[in-house]
């Protein structure tokens, strides 16, 4: 069970983790550089308290914790929250900022009151503000532009830390436990998320990565590489391992991601470095030229003061002489001060664009992929019953309601997604056969550049040539029939000798063929027969003709009435096609309702499961 450490437990753990081998990493993981020479969190010691204080820290014992930190996007909800709004909490936060902007700050501040102590108050006020200036320019010059040189010559993506939560700091002695310490990192960050942070679909599912270079050991490192909770998150993003709770992973929107910037912290700690030292700046002046009685051409006025600063900043005196050594020491220093200020603003402008640049390919990158990684699938057919078998299937497994639509004419039925390849489906219905204006062939012909489709799936009921009773085959009713081929049997030649049957016979396509064959490894619904499939405009009631289409075709399996206007409307089209129909009759005239909703059922449940088994292949969007 998790307990929550006190600040003693905290450092011990700390002083631990500084011995492991790997504390550098750590440390830049954990404790990032800050915006100039300080680093941007607590000592560790302290950092790992002020986490367990609202909640971060997933402590088991000194030997065995994970460190959590909230999503960079969803930054300003967290500090909002309860957890968030914490004294520690807010340390953590603004520890950056403290630690540049409160010494300057704090000496200036310092060096008022000290200005008016008798004799050496102006030269003891002079010093803290030059101690506080050089504090800022050190800070600057030493830290931020020589750091960000570094960063344009390459630093590790730390994009997964702006978009979902992240364990930024792992230490366990016994590598064993890895797998139990990030699946409860994961539940942890669940429930925070829970707590504090509204949900956001822009996110994504949630997930927690876990960077290996925040994890302490070696060993520690192997395990969590082959824990079963972890698996990497892809040769893109090296060194990240994402920690799920089961189910598909649906990646967040990159865009999401707003990158901190320290420019009006820069800009009013400036602001205030010209305020101070004019202050005192005037109060000279004012004393030096008191005597004489006249003060317009020196800046003995706190406006005017700032005024010949702000000036000097750019090498121009504003029309005032200052009369006092201390005032043309503030000058010197003016020109300094504005062009350390004039590089950041630079260096943070160059920072910001190249941040925004980086985001938005990174969301093209991600729309792109999303697109291009998206199935569609258009499953047509006939009867009513064949109809809301499909629809009745695919809302059991992703409990979406039907939308109806219309596509140029045509009504469609949205049903949404299914499977961890977020294939759409949508179904279409036609008249009978191929030969009517609303049979198969013209709505398929409408119907296909309109929606687009990966794949068409024509299904619902055929008959049977494979009857255990009639045919000696394997075959029942209910059965499901997949077409490997499509032989037409309307181009045909009579004469008085015989027929001779002239219509093709065309492969369905490989890749569709090859996933429906995969699906049924596990399937544990009626039994699925692949094979030649007749296509043809007449409805087979007839013992004899049946005969006869056994006598002529020996390896067909089944047949039926819309396949040839599939295979005809998609040939020369980039989608794919295939026939998935039960096995209503025998082609004999023992068709019933009762045949047709199981034969419709047993179909509609093998192709929801074909097309949420994972094996359907995505298809060039090019």
């Amino acid at each position: 069970m998790s307990v929550s450490p006190d600040l003693k437990a905290c450092r011990e753990a700390a002083r631990a983790v500084r011995a492991t081998p790997f504390w550098r990493q750590v440390r830049d993981t954990v404790r990032p550089p800050g915006v100039a020479i300080h680093r941007s969190r607590p000592p560790l010691g302290l950092l790992l308290y002020a986490a367990a204080r609202d909640g971060r820290l997933v402590w088991r014992s000194a030997d065995e914790f994970a460190l959590l930190e909230p999503p960079i996007a969803r930054g300003r909800e967290w500090a909002g929250s309860d957890a968030g709004r914490t004294w520690s909490g807010r340390l953590d936060r603004w520890w950056d900022h403290l630690v540049f902007g409160v010494p300057p700050v704090l000496l200036l501040v310092l060096s008022v009151p000290t200005s008016f102590v008798p004799q050496v108050g102006k030269l003891l006020a002079l010093l803290l503000v030059g101690v506080a200036l050089l504090y800022i320019s050190g800070q600057m010059t030493v830290g931020l532009i020589p750091r960000t040189l570094r960063r344009m010559r390459g630093t590790p993506d730390d994009s997964a830390r702006g978009l979902h939560w992240t364990v930024v700091l792992a230490h366990l002695t016994d590598p064993a436990k890895a797998d139990r310490l990030l699946r409860v990192a994961l539940e942890r960050s669940q429930q925070l998320t829970r707590a504090n942070i509204r949900p956001d679909v822009a996110e994504g599912t949630h997930a927690l990565m876990c960077l290996e270079r925040a994890i302490t050991t070696a060993e520690a490192r192997k395990a969590v590489s082959v824990a079963p909770s972890a698996t990497g998150s892809g040769p893109d993003r090296p060194g990240v391992y994402v920690v799920l709770d089961g189910g598909g992973f649906q990646p967040p929107d990159p865009g999401a991601h707003r990158p901190i910037s320290f420019i009006p912290v820069l800009l009013a700690g400036t602001a205030l470095v010209v305020g101070v030292v004019a202050q005192l700046t005037a109060d000279a002046e004012a004393a030096a030229c008191a005597a004489a009685r006249d003060c317009a051409a020196h800046p003995a006025t706190w406006i005017d003061a700032v005024t010949w600063l702000i000036n000097r900043m750019f090498l121009d005196d504003a029309g005032l002489a200052p009369a006092t050594r201390q005032a043309r020491i503030f000058g010197w220093l003016m020109p300094p001060l504005a062009l350390v200020v004039l590089l950041c603003l630079a260096v943070a402008g160059w920072r910001q664009a190249s941040t925004f640049k980086k985001r938005q390919e990174r969301t093209d990158i991600h729309l792109s992929t999303t697109i291009n990684r998206r199935i569609r699938v258009l499953v047509l057919t006939v009867l009513d019953v064949e109809r809301d078998a499909v629809i009745s299937a695919v809302t059991a497994v992703n409990g979406r309601q039907p939308e109806p639509d219309t596509m140029n004419g045509y009504p469609v039925f949205r049903l949404g997604r299914l499977g961890d390849q977020d294939t759409e489906v949508l179904v279409a219905q036609s008249a009978q056969g191929t030969a009517t204006p609303a049979a198969m062939t013209l709505t398929a012909e409408r119907l296909i550049p309109v929606v687009n489709p990966d794949y068409v799936i024509l299904a619902g009921i055929c008959f049977g040539l494979w009857s255990r009773q009639w045919d000696g085959g394997k075959q029942e009713i209910g059965d499901v029939v997949v077409s490997e081929y499509v032989q037409n049997i309307d181009h045909q030649k009579v004469t008085d000798r015989g027929t001779i049957w002239r219509g093709e016979r065309v492969q369905a396509s490989t890749p569709l063929y090859l996933a429906l064959k995969a699906a049924t490894y596990g399937w544990t619904g009626r039994p699925v027969h692949f094979g030649t499939v007749l296509s043809g405009n007449t409805l087979v009631s007839s013992a004899k003709l049946r005969a006869k289409l056994r006598r002529q075709f020996p390896e067909a399996s089944a047949g039926e009435m819309e396949l040839t206007g599939v295979y005809v409307t998609t040939a020369g089209r980039r989608s794919g096609w295939i026939m998935v129909k039960g096995i209503s009759d025998w082609g004999t005239g023992e068709l019933t309702d009762d045949t047709r909703r199981e034969a419709s059922g047993a179909a509609a449940a093998f192709i929801v499961r074909a097309l949420t088994f994972g094996a359907l292949p995505v298809p060039s969007k090019s």
